[in-house]
């Protein structure tokens, strides 16, 4: 039985299924809800804890040096990894236009 792909990693786009009892849980929330990896999920509590200055940059950017980052990223995403690694404009990765902000939503 094939499963739906009903969600999109808020990190790297990628489309993948979330179980109901994932989505519908209230007192917290599975990294499952989130993203569609446990390493985009590292990834993403990296950025927030680095936007709601948890952590520091130089933190922020040996912790992503650790991860497995996947091949695209959303937007907005891919904008704080490059102000994190401090990448010029000549190296940074080519990002697809039209993604949607899903850091802010899903706090």
């Amino acid at each position: 039985m094939s499963k739906e792909l009903n969600a999109s990693c808020a990190i790297c786009k990628k489309k993948y299924h979330v179980c109901n009892s994932c989505k519908s849980t209230k007192k917290i929330k599975p990294w499952r809800t989130i993203t569609d990896t446990i390493d985009c999920y590292k990834i993403y509590m990296i950025i927030y804890s680095y936007k709601n200055k948890s952590i520091s940059k130089d933190d922020a950017k040996k912790q992503l040096e650790e991860c497995t980052m996947p091949d695209t990223f959303q937007d907005h995403i891919k904008k704080v990894i490059d102000e994190i690694m401090g990448t010029d404009k000549k190296n940074k990765i080519e990002i697809k236009k039209g993604s949607k902000n899903n850091l802010d939503n899903n706090e």
